[in-house]
């Protein structure tokens, strides 16, 4: 079976781009001729051509939903690839505004919906402007389905919002399939890395409590929550432990943690923002404690990484986090959305734990982690795949 998936990713480097790393190499190895249509010159690109994936690279795409319409380059591109590809089944995983082409150049599509963004998610639009535009698309891009002949959901908590907000019509069978990690491959990079010694070598105060922020730094992940947290911790007077804090990511408000963090004088001696790093896996085993402070989520990765490697993350019960979420013991670290009173009380009780409390819960947290390995989700996407191409059958 030949696919092709489909994501103009603009070189960003989030959920979504991971997923197709690690998912697709695999799928390949199951037997299935897989390429990807994704933006040339990024990260994205350069991986799975290292991992062997065929790939057709994408220009620069505008991001803006509604103005999308109009860059007749993508859409060309496009449809070019699909002519000299002519794959049995497209997977998409962005780009509304692209299934009607694809389905009128006559191949069989399924789409991926991993997140909340654009028009699906008006209440955080960026700003006022982008909130009238969504307003204005939103009654256009209402329905998901009328091009499909398949459709994942990465939460169901994602799955039955999509239903109650009219973008799936109640007669249309989304299924669920979490997203997967190669957790054994993640957890092999940590083995034997001494926390101490990373703290170390990034000037850490070796008896400090670290509370790290790995994020894209962007009014959607609600990121200058965190610098607020910070401050409301470095402040109160139950904290019986020293903290200081760690910030890694890009994006639009990295001039503002930049600032924070060699600027302010409550901050700066307590913390540092590291920039983009690709040492994710380090960083998090320096960590005591991770924070994610998103008020929506389509799945939650950070969640799931922070568990993998044994750390706590405090955060907010938005979206598909609760899901991810699922062992008992990690139930105290969900914060109900918003309020941040009680995020700085769950956040001061980790930090207040003992070594001995915080190194018990490093095997469960692990264990819970590697449910979600990447091998049981290429196996289960297969099986959807197959699902699709009998039904295709069925049909002709």
């Amino acid at each position: 079976m030949k696919i092709l998936h489909f994501l103009p990713d603009n070189h960003a480097w989030g959920g979504i781009e991971v997923y197709l790393n690690c998912t697709l190499p695999l799928l390949q190895q199951q037997g299935y001729e897989v390429s990807a249509a994704v933006t040339e010159g990024g990260r994205l690109a350069e991986q799975l051509r290292s991992a062997g994936v065929k790939v057709h690279g994408l220009p620069t795409h505008i991001h803006t939903p509604i103005l999308r319409v109009l860059d007749f380059r993508v859409m060309r591109s496009l449809l070019e690839i699909l002519k000299a590809e002519q794959p049995d089944l497209v997977h998409i995983h962005k780009g509304r505004v692209e299934q009607s082409a694809i389905r009128k150049a006559g191949f069989p599509l399924v789409f991926t919906y991993h997140s909340y963004g654009g028009p699906n998610n008006l209440e955080n639009a960026p700003n006022d402007l982008m909130r009238f535009v969504y307003g204005l698309s939103r009654p256009l891009l209402r329905n998901l389905t009328p091009y499909l002949s398949g459709m994942l959901v990465v939460s169901d908590y994602e799955r039955q919002r999509l239903y109650r907000e009219g973008f799936l019509p109640k007669n249309f069978q989304a299924e669920v399939l979490y997203n997967g990690l190669p957790t054994a491959t993640m957890m092999a990079s940590v083995k034997g890395l001494d926390p101490q010694a990373i703290r170390a070598e990034l000037n850490i105060p070796a008896n400090a409590r670290v509370v790290s922020f790995i994020c894209r730094l962007a009014p959607d992940k609600n990121s200058a929550a965190f610098l607020r947290i910070a401050k409301r911790l470095l402040n109160d007077p139950r904290r019986q432990q020293p903290v200081y804090f760690l910030v890694a990511g890009h994006g639009p408000q990295a001039d503002e943690f930049t600032a924070a963090f060699t600027q302010d004088p409550e901050l700066a001696p307590h913390g540092q923002y590291l920039g983009f790093r690709s040492d994710v896996p380090r960083l998090v085993t320096a960590s005591t404690v991770t924070v994610s402070t998103s008020l929506q989520e389509g799945f939650g990765l950070r969640v799931l990484e922070s568990m993998l490697f044994g750390r706590p993350c405090v955060t907010y019960a938005a979206g598909g986090i609760p899901e991810v979420m699922g062992l008992p013991e990690a139930q105290d670290w969900l914060v109900p959305v918003g309020d941040e009173d009680a995020f700085v009380d769950r956040l001061l009780r980790v930090v207040n734990q003992s070594d001995a409390e915080l190194a018990a819960l490093v095997p469960q947290l692990q264990a819970h982690g590697q449910r979600f390995d990447v091998h049981p989700h290429v196996e289960q996407l297969s099986q959807f795949y197959r699902r699709v191409e009998a039904q295709l059958q069925s049909q002709k």
